[in-house]
């Protein structure tokens, strides 16, 4: 039970930072209208004795008009390297990482600092065997505090999963049997996030998903990212970013933690 009170904690926390009356005064039934449009791509290249290279890119779009607001956010990495075999001679390049994150949401917004909210999202990560992830989430979002330069905001809701494995179909590493290729999960989901404009060049953001399976207990899904941006000049920015994607219940196999770390260019274009 002791890999369940950081989750337990955090839903306390979210619950109760949900509670908080709003005591400010609200100049306006809708948030502030907001326009975003940015790419990103980037890349890590290694030779001598190490010979590897990953590609990564991305977009981000946001738009909040009146009380309704919409999000696309697409990440993509490909990697391949040389590796060695026991004699240590390079036995040619191969894939190595090779997946894709996407999500979509709506959001509708009762006041500034509340919403609900849908999304839908597609993960696809053949090294974690997933063929394919969809994800069909709904909720409830609560600005703690937001302010001009950093805001806190917890959600909590539902989500449902479907995943298809690769390969299709499993086996069981014990008996060696076929087992089921799909699969369907719904969950408890809360999250909790924190964005801060550390001055007027360096942007910071971080996010904690939690996915409890009401079915099977054991099954916790955490989901966190962080990334660190700044302005080189104009709209031209460069980011570091690191996600951590852990699965309590992994695909048979497989690992519980997948992490990625990236470097990118971004540009912004509104």
């Amino acid at each position: 039970m002791k890999r369940f009170v950081p989750f337990v904690f955090f839903l306390t926390i979210s619950a109760t930072a949900l509670a908080q009356p709003h005591t400010e005064a609200v100049a306006s039934e809708v948030p502030d209208p907001t326009l975003d449009f940015s790419l990103n791509a980037g890349g890590v290249f290694s030779s001598g004795n190490t010979r590897a290279w990953t590609l990564t890119a991305g977009t981000h779009f946001a738009r909040v008009a009146g009380r309704h607001g919409v999000t696309l956010d697409w990440a993509f990495n490909y990697g391949r390297a040389d590796l060695r075999n026991d004699a240590g001679d390079f036995t040619g390049y191969q894939d190595v990482a090779r997946n894709s994150n996407a999500k979509i949401r709506y959001d509708f917004y009762l006041t500034p600092n509340d919403a609900l909210f849908v999304a839908l999202g597609h993960r696809w990560d053949t090294f974690a065997g997933l063929d394919t992830r969809l994800q069909a989430q709904a909720g409830y979002l609560r600005n703690i505090f937001a302010e001009e330069n950093h805001r806190l905001w917890a959600e909590v809701g539902y989500d449902m999963t479907y995943d298809n494995f690769d390969p299709d179909p499993l086996l069981d590493p014990d008996t060696m049997e076929e087992l089921d290729g799909d699969q369907v999960v719904h969950s408890v989901r809360g999250y909790l996030g924190y964005k801060n404009q550390l001055n007027e060049h360096v942007l910071f953001t971080t996010g904690l998903e939690a996915l409890i399976d009401v079915q099977d207990i054991d099954n916790l899904r955490l989901n966190y990212d962080a990334a660190l941006a700044a302005t080189l000049v104009g709209s031209l920015q460069v980011e570091l970013k690191f996600k951590l994607l852990f699965d309590n219940v992994p695909v048979s196999g497989n690992t519980e933690t997948d992490t990625t770390t990236t470097f990118s260019v971004i540009y912004t274009f509104l």
